[in-house]
């Protein structure tokens, strides 16, 4: 069973008497009645299949982690076409989530948009550093002879 506890700076989740997640609390504006902290690395995975979902998205501005990304968002906005400019924001965002360095992955993308030409994904990895998946190494297969089916036929295994 799952139990929160409530505390002036922050959300504790229990189970049992283990605390398995805490959070900090978030309180509404003057004039609001509610409040929400949304943690972009709980949201990435379904957004990355839907990336122009990100453009139309009501939340947003609340998905972004902090006022830096909702400024290279704005940037972005302004310079690419909405499809090219929700792949990228939610590209970095994933990249972000892997490589547990938001700053670093928003230096990267800021350093994107002030160079010439089309920002892409792959001019962001190499600017990082960051190998992606790659291909598969190459191999050999040796495919086995047949000629062992023929034998177990002949002797009567199989009919």
């Amino acid at each position: 069973m799952l139990k929160v506890r409530l505390w002036d700076d922050r959300l504790s989740c229990y189970v049992g008497s283990e605390e398995v997640m805490s959070c900090r609390r978030v309180r509404p504006a003057k004039g609001k009645r509610r409040a929400r902290s949304i943690d972009f690395r709980h949201v990435i995975g379904g957004l990355v299949r839907k990336p122009n979902a990100f453009y139309h998205a009501a939340l947003r501005n609340d998905i972004l982690p902090d006022d830096e990304w909702r400024k290279l968002w704005q940037r972005m906005c302004s310079r690419l076409c909405p499809q090219l400019a929700s792949r990228l924001m939610v590209n970095a965002l994933k990249l972000a989530a892997e490589q547990e360095d938001i700053s670093r992955v928003a230096q990267g993308v800021n350093q994107l948009l002030l160079e010439p030409g089309k920002p892409d994904l792959q001019k962001l990895l190499n600017y990082l550093n960051v190998k992606g998946s790659g291909e598969l190494p190459a191999g050999t297969l040796v495919q086995h002879s047949l000629h062992s089916y023929d034998k177990l036929l002949q002797k009567g295994g199989l009919q």
